[in-house]
Formats: structure tokens, sequence, C-alpha cells
């Protein structure tokens, strides 16, 4: 009989085990860590810079998931040069276009932030951080008008050209493509 229940814990302590393993990808190293974060925190302090130089809201909060991906996914299709550039700025501008329309209501920004990824699902430049973008151009809540989607794209670029440094600092590939 203590066979029998010695059997069970250890087939029990087996399938704990097994549930308890994440399917998710290894942690990266230490220096992998410490190098994301720092681009990170640089890219978001560069355009926290641009923004105290110019009192242009050069950043603005979808540009913190953006630097996100840069930094820390940068194999990722939505963290390429054309994804992040592209998206933001094609996002921006749809948001834009949809508050010159519709007005600033709120259900004029949810719709643009659907028409944004309409527009980057067709010109194959999905960035999931730009749908927010779009909404805050449909507010006006930032800057209003064309200013704002040339505000948007100008400090994407600021992204992915620390997030090139970052990477080259690491030595990890980034990007995988530009265009």
């Amino acid at each position: 009989m203590s066979t029998d229940i010695a059997g069970k814990n250890s087939a029990f302590a087996a399938r704990v085990q097994a549930r308890a393993r994440s399917a998710a990808p290894p942690r990266p190293d230490a220096r992998s860590i410490a190098v994301a974060t720092a681009t990170s925190a640089l890219a978001l302090l560069a355009l926290a810079g641009l923004t105290e130089l110019t009192a242009e809201p050069f950043l603005i909060p979808p540009l913190a998931a953006s630097v996100a991906l840069v930094a820390g996914a940068p194999k990722l299709p939505l963290a390429q040069p054309r994804n992040v550039i592209g998206g933001q700025g094609l996002s921006a501008l749809v948001g834009v276009l949809v508050g010159y329309v519709f007005g600033n209501a709120l259900w004029a920004a949810a719709l643009a932030g659907a028409l944004a990824l309409c527009a980057m699902l067709v010109a194959r430049m999905a960035h999931s951080p730009a749908a927010a973008t779009a909404a805050i151009g449909t507010t006006g809540t930032a800057v209003a008008g064309w200013q704002f989607v040339v505000l948007a794209a100008v400090s994407a670029v600021v992204l992915v050209i620390v997030g090139v440094v970052g990477h080259r600092l690491n030595r990890t590939a980034y990007p995988a493509y530009l265009w």
C-alpha cells in the first residue's frame, strides 16, 4: 500500500512540476536586460528633453510602449523601423483625419484606433502602440492637426535611432529589416 501512495505522490509531483514550467521564452541575460532598460530610458528621456526644449509634445504615452518593443523585442515585426515609424506616422494621420471629420468625441477616438489598425495592416506596418496614437490624434489633447503627425513620426525616428545604438552596444541584431 505504501508503494501505491508513493507512486501517486510522485505522479502528482510530476504533474505539478510540468504545469509550473512555462512555455514563455527564457529570461534574457542580465546584460541584455540592463541594456534594454538603459536604451528605453535614454530614448524616452530624449523625447522628454525635446518636449522641454521645444514645448511640443514629442513624448506621448504610446511611445513608451513602442520603445519597449524596440528595446525588449527587437526581432518582432512590430519592433522594426518600418512598423514603428510608419505605424506611428500613419496612425497619427488617421487620428487627425478622423478628428477633422467627426470631431474630438470619444467614439471618434475609438473609431480612429480601429481605422488606424486597418490602415497599418493594409500598409504592412502593424505596430500596436500606434493605435493609441490615433486616438490621441483624434482628441487633439496633445497637439492639433498636421503638427501632431510630424511630432509622432519624428518621435518614432528618435526611438528607432536610440534603439539601433542600444542594440549595437548589446551586440544584438536590430533592425531585422528597414523597409
